[in-house]
């Protein structure tokens, strides 16, 4: 005996539609990485270790330094042409310290990314000269 005979109308019936998936968090991380530009790439280069080639069309999973430039850079938080100063990095890390999670996983890379603006002289002045 076969299973339709038990339920002749299961025979009938259309096949279940496939389920539907949510953006995977991959496809938001290829876009982001996408929105990186150049010095952005060196930064996150120098500060994490991780290389994310330009123009990528995979770039898989990238580091949360990355993410977190990339997103603003991809929500316009970031102009296109605006360098990352030491200002923002400061602010991406408030932020997240904000984070009601309790979780800022930049703490590690920041450091490392402000030596490089640093290094690079592009840090930007550390503190507001108001005797102008």
């Amino acid at each position: 005996m076969s299973i339709p005979r038990l339920n002749p109308y299961r025979a009938f019936s259309s096949p279940s539609p496939a389920p539907v998936r949510a953006p995977s968090r991959d496809r938001s991380a290829r876009e982001d990485a996408a929105a990186l530009t150049d010095r952005d790439r060196e930064l996150i280069l120098q500060a994490t270790g991780q290389n994310i080639g330009p123009g990528e069309a995979n770039a898989g999973w990238i580091n949360a330094l990355a993410t977190a430039i990339g997103a603003d850079r991809a929500a316009g938080r970031l102009a296109p042409g605006q360098e990352i100063t030491e200002l923002y990095l400061r602010d991406l890390a408030r932020r997240y310290d904000g984070n009601p999670a309790g979780r800022n996983p930049i703490t590690g890379y920041l450091e490392p990314a402000l030596r490089h603006l640093r290094q690079q002289g592009r840090g930007g002045p550390s503190r507001l000269d108001v005797s102008a």
